[in-house]
């Protein structure tokens, strides 16, 4: 239990500036050998360097030399201790015998080597004044300046001046960068390293990552509290009276999937008595969050789709929905010819309409509908709630065509007295911008009063749907925390992928855009991306399968290799060109959530064949930008001939090759 002093100076540490410091209560130093050691504080200045500190709560000293001191205890006693400095230094040596683990944390200068940033042992004595610690500095008993006193823990402003103060063995010329303040967090705690699906450490959760998965929950009783209350009080106004709600936005590979999921692991752990269920779009990312999450005999824990859960509470037998799009390409294809407009722009028109409660013609003519890119007149408008009808009418007459939106309207009648219903104390969402609100209002039904929940998005990823949270009726102004550095992928694919972004107004005027950050973290590198073209799609398969065969032969695992196709039909023949390999062959909307060590994109050349407005174009652009930044290291890119327009703003981001290079 802390001591009222390790209290105090824990109150004052939380007040400085998280944007410079941040400290460990009682980390545990384990070194090679087993042996340990638990300084009282360990607390880090990205401007300063380490600081070890160790305190006492004595309130009289009598004396003292190099090895021992002499207090008064509280109850009038006499007592003989040992020299705190010596306790302290120790710490120190053994928290620089872990720095030493680490090469990153080390430089080389003038033949020998040395640590990137100084370390500092410290005394604290809360209780003991300034002017009778000078007299032990006097005596040589302690250094100057190394014990902090009674004055100097009046306030935050005196803490930080005596932590300038100390003796400092050098003083930093830049602060240090922060990838290397995430190594010393992780030595402090070695929870925080992040550990691929091999078992291998591939980096550590950063601060904002590390507060996201341990911040309380106070509607929630915790067994045992990791951390201090956080005060949720400005921000449980939304879902319903008590309701916590936190949106995690970020770039792709920021680490949304894992936060995620180390967030359920500690609400677990926190919360052994919390039911807890994990939803996302698709099934691949669904079973890559359970294998993730580990707990497969954990009944208080539910992690499925959103459709499979619908497929719960309505209890039919499960019917494989059909799309919008499929009737008009069967029955409607001349109509929609004739007003210059696709099956999927007809089909995502009605799914708005559906989600906006547009049910009577003339509120859908007069609705304002924004982002289309293409203006729909009032003839145009007519013509489609025409087709609209004829479509409700062939749903009305055949009992067996149901689609997709069907379903979560279906789940909601459903959940009406349901055993599910207002049952889970928390629900997080993952990729949950392609959330419709029908879904959400589903989602939002299954917790409980007190319910918490943790939605990840990230717009400019978005592949089926488009609607802002207050939309979905859920409030995230100051809810909000923003991952911002795209870890999973090299800086030279982020780039390239984000070309696309940038190359696009509505993409990069978006509201809710996350700007990426490619410079606060030494972000891995590697080769651009290769963008290919051939003659024919013969010589494109050949050079693609051929590539995939070196990969194997070099020891890449076929599960980490991935062929990503823009349509069904392109994913269904590359799965026959590759079913010896055991990689994963997928059409894009498949992929959201997934990373691979190495990505093909096949086929550009057929994309955007179909397309008709600036929104068509920004939503394929969208898939494209989420296909290619699936992979880690490896990024190829292919089409027969040439590139579609759409996509002409990746070739100032790409080795350009031609098939006599290849």
């Amino acid at each position: 239990m802390a001591t009222s002093g390790e209290q105090l100076l824990s109150r004052l540490l939380s007040d400085l500036p998280k944007n410079e410091y941040f400290f460990r209560y009682e980390p545990r130093l384990v070194q090679p050998d087993g042996h340990s050691s638990k300084p009282d504080f360990v607390v880090v200045s990205s401007r300063l360097g380490v600081m070890i500190l160790e305190v006492k709560d004595w309130t009289h000293l009598t004396g003292g030399d190099h090895e021992r001191i002499q207090i008064i205890t509280r109850e009038g006693k006499p007592q003989t201790l040992p020299n705190p400095l010596r306790q302290v230094e120790q710490y120190a040596y053994d928290l620089n015998r872990r720095f030493e683990t680490r090469a990153e944390l080390w430089e080389e200068r003038r033949g020998k080597t040395y640590l990137k940033f100084p370390w500092q042992p410290v005394i604290v004595l809360p209780y003991i004044a300034r002017s009778v610690i000078q007299q032990f500095e006097h005596k040589a008993i302690w250094p100057r300046h190394l014990v902090l006193g009674k004055e100097d823990l009046q306030n935050v402003a005196r803490l930080r001046a005596a932590l300038d103060n100390l003796p400092w063995r050098y003083r930093l010329p830049n602060p240090i960068r922060p990838d290397l303040l995430d190594i010393v967090r992780e030595i402090l705690d070695p929870t925080l390293a992040v550990i691929d699906m091999q078992g291998q450490a591939i980096g550590t959760l950063t601060r904002m990552q590390e507060h996201l998965v341990k911040e309380s929950i106070s509607s929630l009783q915790p067994q045992q509290m990791m951390l201090p209350e956080m005060d949720f009080s400005q921000e449980s106004l939304g879902i319903s009276e008590n309701s916590v709600v936190r949106l995690v936005r970020g770039v792709a590979g920021s680490g949304k999937t894992l936060v995620l999921v180390r967030r359920v692991q500690h609400v677990r752990q926190q919360y052994p008595q919390s039911r807890v269920a994990v939803l996302t779009f698709n099934r691949d990312l669904a079973d890559d969050l359970a294998l993730r999450i580990g707990r497969p005999d954990d009944e208080h824990v539910h992690v499925s789709t959103f459709h499979k859960l619908c497929r719960i509470l309505v209890g039919d037998p499960w019917r494989s929905p059909h799309t919008p799009r499929e009737w008009f390409g069967r029955y409607a294809a001349d109509d929609l010819k004739a007003l210059n407009l696709s099956a999927e722009f007809a089909e995502d028109e009605i799914a708005w309409r559906r989600e906006k409660h547009l049910l009577n013609d003339e509120t859908y003519f007069n609705a304002v509908r924004i982002g289309r890119g293409q203006a729909l007149l009032r003839p145009q408008r007519e013509q489609l709630a025409a087709l609209h009808r004829r479509y409700l009418d062939y749903k009305a007459s055949h009992s067996q065509w149901g689609d997709w939106d069907d379903v979560a309207q279906n789940a909601l009648h459903a959940l009406d007295h349901h055993a599910l219903e207002h049952s889970f104390d928390a629900v997080l969402v993952d990729e949950a911008q392609d959330f419709a609100p029908s879904w959400m209002h589903l989602i939002k039904r299954l917790l409980k009063p007190n319910g918490v929940l943790f939605i990840c998005d990230d717009p400019s990823q978005s592949i089926f749907r488009s609607y802002s949270w207050q939309e979905k009726g859920v409030s995230v102004v100051g809810r909000t925390r923003i991952l911002r550095v795209p870890f999973r992928s090299t800086r030279e694919i982020s780039l390239a992928a984000h070309t696309l972004i940038e190359a696009d107004e509505m993409l990069r005027t978006a509201e809710e855009r996350a700007e990426p950050d490619l410079t606060s973290y030494e972000l891995s590198s590697g080769p651009k991306p290769r963008l290919l073209t051939f003659d024919s799609s013969e010589q494109e398969i050949a050079y693609v399968i051929k590539h995939i065969e070196q990969q194997v032969a070099q020891g890449v695992r076929p599960t980490h290799i991935a062929v990503l196709c823009h349509s069904f039909a392109l994913a269904r023949a590359w799965e026959k060109y590759t079913k010896n390999f055991g990689i994963y062959v997928k059409h894009f909307e498949k992929m959201k959530g997934l990373e691979f060590q190495s990505v093909f994109l096949p086929g550009l050349d057929s994309a955007f064949h179909d397309v008709m407005d600036a929104e068509e174009i920004a939503v394929g652009r969208r898939k494209f930008f989420t296909a290619m930044t699936r992979a880690r290291y490896h990024l190829v890119l292919s089409a027969v001939i040439s590139l579609p327009p759409a996509l002409s703003p990746l070739m100032d981001a790409v080795d350009m090759e031609s098939p006599e290079e290849v």
